[in-house]
């Protein structure tokens, strides 16, 4: 269709009847990227989630291996330390170590929960710290150098364990911390703080601890892109249909079980084939792009928007009760009739959308409220069209 070659994009949608295009500037990607890796802002409470998963499923792997790695170290002091006291002193520390690890491991995970996976991971950096002062307290009267050398090593292990766990920046070197103060408070306690031994030590741990760093937000990086690949539309960036749909059941289970108001909004832009037919897919696309950023500009950072499928979208609004959630979905409306997309410098196209909206009910299944949800779109579209119906 070169005769009627079209010429809208996202910089000429009109969002509102008297906004001005703008035209994204270069470094946005770039900042946009180094907020990915350097904190948790802007980030969705599902791949919030996600990541809380990650991180729980690793720290039960390897807190079982470490586990038993600490207990069979135990050979190991028999034949490096003559001290059998000192060896029994060990090998409680190393059950105690050992059963913090297993309880750690089995105990305590709860899906999608990111305070609980931080709050395990604190611990998973604790847990070697205290044992390693402890037992640099117990190696120190007793001579037994090769001992206190393969004893100096747990800082460094502490470090490099968090090359595996997905992480900011700002988040591993929090997590990082406790290493450095643990060196540093046992070196005190030596007077080794100005020992050429401990400037090693300390120049050792900061290469690891770069190195750890970027293999984090490596991770973190990868984990996004994988995430945003499964769950995002590439079209219009929001929620695709298979995480929409898994994010409502969660949200559904979750209201539920706390007792608080959910509700989901369903759109669906009006009359849409005859926009491809008389203005061609490029256009249709661009409308679909601008409604995306409507919603995403209009409904809050809490909720959860998708494309429920073609020319359909979905918002499930949790702690909204039907009052508010009509605000939101009038609001859309009446933005979405003022909006308009510039067609081959010629005109402006306008587009409206009808929504259904439903409250969910005291054990109502998410099925459900889906069934009902869809009946209230079908009769705003019977009903003409551009309006905003309530499930009853």
């Amino acid at each position: 269709m070169d005769r009627i070659a079209t010429k809208v994009t996202q910089k000429n949608a009109q969002v509102g009847p008297q906004a001005e295009a703008k035209k994204p500037f270069r470094w946005r990607p770039l900042a946009h990227s180094l907020l990915d890796l350097t904190s948790n802002r802007k980030r969705t409470r599902d791949f919030l989630g996600t990541r809380a998963n990650f991180i729980q499923e690793r720290i039960r792997v390897l807190a079982m291996v470490f586990a038993a790695v600490v207990l069979l170290w135990t050979a190991l002091d028999y034949l490096i330390i003559d001290s059998t006291k000192t060896v029994i002193q060990l090998a409680i520390l190393r059950v105690i170590c050992a059963l913090g690890y297993v309880i750690l491991a089995r105990y305590g995970s709860k899906p999608h929960n990111l305070a609980r996976a931080r709050l395990k991971l604190a611990l998973l950096v604790t847990l070697p710290c205290l044992f390693y002062i402890a037992s640099r307290f117990v190696l120190e009267d007793t001579g037994a150098l090769g001992a206190v050398m393969l004893y100096a090593f747990f800082p460094f292990v502490v470090v490099v364990q968090l090359a595996i766990f997905p992480l900011p920046l700002l988040e591993g070197l929090a997590l990082i911390t406790p290493a450095f103060f643990t060196l540093l408070l046992v070196e005190s306690h030596f007077a080794n703080l100005f020992s050429l031994s401990f400037l090693g030590d300390l120049s050792l741990l900061v290469l690891l601890t770069c190195l750890a760093l970027w293999a984090s937000m490596s991770e973190l990086q990868m984990l996004l892109r994988l995430y945003r690949q499964a769950t995002r539309d590439p079209l219009t960036g929001l929620f695709n249909r298979g995480a929409l749909m898994e994010t409502m059941q969660l949200e559904v289970g979750r209201a539920q079980k706390q007792e608080y108001p959910l509700c989901v909004l369903l759109f669906d832009l009006d009359k849409f084939k005859r926009i491809n037919d008389d203005y061609g897919h490029l256009t249709g696309d661009a409308v679909l792009k601008i409604f995306a950023k409507l919603l995403r500009q209009t409904l809050r950072r809490s909720d959860h928007t998708g494309r429920y499928g073609g020319e359909e979208f979905m918002a499930v609004l949790p702690h909204t009760d039907t009052a508010d959630a009509e605000r939101l979905a009038e609001k859309i409306r009446k933005t979405c009739a003022a909006t308009s997309v510039a067609y081959r410098d010629e005109g402006q196209i306008h587009f409206t959308t009808s929504a259904g909206i439903a409250r969910l009910r005291q054990d109502e299944t998410a099925e459900a409220l889906l069934l009902r949800v869809d009946e209230s779109l079908y009769q705003a579209k019977e009903a003409g069209r551009d309006r905003v119906i309530l499930a009853a």
